[in-house]
């Protein structure tokens, strides 16, 4: 599957923890690091590009939410981040 820039750019939004929270339940939530553009991430998932994913992830700019995050989340349901969804994944933007 390939997303062009425009389309991921478009589907960039606004989600509140309550929608995100049956993905994170499926281990489907990537947080992404501040450093690193939402749509950039999209497009190395959807051109399947190990390498770029797997540095990110090493350099600790790519993870799961952590369980203290998790519960701290789930106490404040409307707490909102931006948000892209790359099918299975949702991508979400942490400070």
């Amino acid at each position: 599957m390939s997303n062009s820039r425009k389309d991921l750019e478009e589907m960039v939004d606004v989600a509140q923890w309550e929608w995100l929270s049956p993905h994170a339940a499926r281990a489907r939530v990537i947080l992404v690091g501040a450093r690193l553009d939402l749509v950039d991430v999209g497009i190395a998932l959807t051109e399947d590009n190990t390498k770029l994913v797997q540095s990110w992830i090493e350099d600790g700019w790519l993870r799961h939410p952590t369980a203290e995050e998790l519960s701290t989340w789930n106490a404040n349901k409307e707490k909102e981040f931006t948000s892209l969804v790359v099918p299975p994944f949702v991508l979400a933007r942490i400070d």
